[in-house]
């Protein structure tokens, strides 16, 4: 027969078993969205970004500049 394990000890190793694992979390799935993917051969290597992302960036900026210019610009 199996002891009963309660609800904060299932908790705990539920903590501890997704802090164990680098793959999983917010930080990582924002730097997904951001960066390629790392190489297998070459891990320290520099990541580069991504290219959607770098042109989505840019649209941004321009976007915000224009809007600031003709709101708040002369």
């Amino acid at each position: 027969m199996q002891n009963a394990i309660s609800s904060d000890e299932m908790q705990k190793w539920i903590e501890h078993e997704l802090a164990e694992q680098p793959d999983i979390g917010f930080r990582k799935a924002i730097m997904n969205i951001v960066f390629e993917g790392r190489s297998a051969f070459d891990p320290r290597a520099r990541h580069r970004p991504r290219a959607g992302f770098v042109l989505g960036a840019i649209f941004f900026a321009v976007a915000a500049i224009c809007f600031c210019y003709f709101n708040f610009g002369g």
